[in-house]
């Protein structure tokens, strides 16, 4: 390009390259369409698996009831045997003392060998190995900001696959955790007093998926 007599400083301009334009066009196409596809994963349930089919298993008769007395735990098993499967139960406590916690059994080998996935009606949840008098924290307790306080209900749900369960709050993914020490085992309910006062625990809609 000629410089105008008396212009001492001169720019080249020189066209956008097409096929960088296409380039730039399809990075910004496939970044929107990424976008467009987790918000639509996540609102059919992405970060959600519950299972849409009939359970394999549902717990028959009343909804059961489970009381801990004083400084005590207490767990009920139910028979039903598995290895990968999805364990769902709605729990309410009837009777909220400042220091409890009720929750989920799932491949236990019997009322002392067993694995419990537990919240506490002051917003904490735990993972909880029992073997005989030992007590291992998968995941220690925590606090969770979906989890309904006092005698409030919430569904839970344990959802396990070879050696690794998944954890869910009211729908809502809370941890996973990575164990093989137990593979199999019978699927349960479990109510905990930390105080002096009894905690009575009613469960809802106990039902299990075999994957």
């Amino acid at each position: 390009m000629e410089t105008p007599e008396g212009n001492t400083h001169s720019r080249e301009y020189r066209p956008v390259s097409r096929r960088l334009w296409n380039t730039l066009l399809g990075a910004i196409g496939l970044t929107l369409a990424t976008a467009l596809g987790l918000i639509v994963a996540l609102a059919l349930g992405w970060n959600n698996p519950r299972p849409v089919v009939p359970p394999d298993w549902q717990h028959p008769g009343p909804a059961p009831r489970l009381v801990a007395p004083s400084g005590r735990d207490v767990v009920a098993l139910h028979g039903f045997s598995g290895d990968d499967l999805t364990l769902e139960a709605e729990a309410r406590p009837l009777s909220c003392p400042a220091f409890n916690g009720y929750g989920l059994v799932y491949r236990a080998q019997d009322s002392a060998h067993y694995t419990v996935f537990a919240v506490s009606g002051d917003g904490y949840y735990a993972v909880l190995k029992v073997n005989g008098d030992e007590e291992t924290a998968l995941v220690d307790w925590q606090q969770f900001p979906h989890i309904r306080r006092g005698q409030q209900s919430n569904r839970l749900r344990v959802a396990c696959i070879g050696p690794t369960c998944r954890f869910y709050i009211n729908d809502e993914y809370a941890a996973t955790v990575v164990d093989d020490t137990w593979l199999a085992g019978d699927i349960g309910l479990w109510a905990c007093s930390f105080g002096e006062e009894e905690v009575t625990v009613q469960f809802q809609d106990v039902r299990v998926w075999v994957e």
